[in-house]
């Protein structure tokens, strides 16, 4: 498949969505979309696997603001028809082996989920990140959701010397 670059943001051709073919337009986070990425966040982390329970949309966009809000940040969106349906958030950090993106939220629709949408959003990001001379992307996830295979597809690796750790301060 051969991207197709206006105006700066790549048009993916013809990407089968089940029966129809649709076209999924790529581009930069737009700050003034907030709202539309909230709802979109809310909508997939309220379901399975993750249950999420945001007390209110309001809070959900001060957990999004505040990464966005977060030096070196850099976000991906992917929209279908003029519909946002998927969104990678996340920050570059300096590192002495090489600038590394730490990839804090992604998330795509739900039902188009398994749809090539993710695959394509991960491309376009790592093209977007390899221009600017990042060398790494990092993120975390459980490995008992499809997260994780997802991950693995895109040739992502499980870390052998890190360990993700949490300390719960209420009991």
């Amino acid at each position: 498949m051969k991207n197709v670059v206006k105006y700066g943001i790549i048009v993916c051709k013809k990407i089968m969505i089940g029966e129809p073919v649709m076209n999924i337009k790529l581009t930069d986070f737009d700050r003034n979309c907030i709202d539309e990425y909230v709802n979109l966040f809310i909508s997939v982390f309220s379901k399975e696997p993750w249950n999420d329970e945001w007390k209110s949309t309001d809070h959900a966009k001060s957990y999004l603001m505040e990464i966005v809000k977060t030096p070196g940040f850099r976000g991906y969106v992917a929209e279908l028809d003029n519909k946002v349906v998927g969104v990678i958030i996340g920050h570059i950090v300096k590192w002495w082996q090489g600038d590394e993106y730490f990839i804090k939220e992604f998330f795509v629709e739900t039902n188009l989920q398994g749809k090539r949408i993710g695959k394509r959003l991960d491309e376009f990001m790592k093209e977007k990140l390899v221009s600017e001379e990042t060398e790494t992307i990092v993120l975390l996830t459980e490995r008992t959701i499809k997260a994780y295979e997802f991950y693995n597809k895109q040739r992502y690796k499980t870390s052998n010397d890190t360990v993700f750790m949490v300390h719960n301060l209420k009991k």
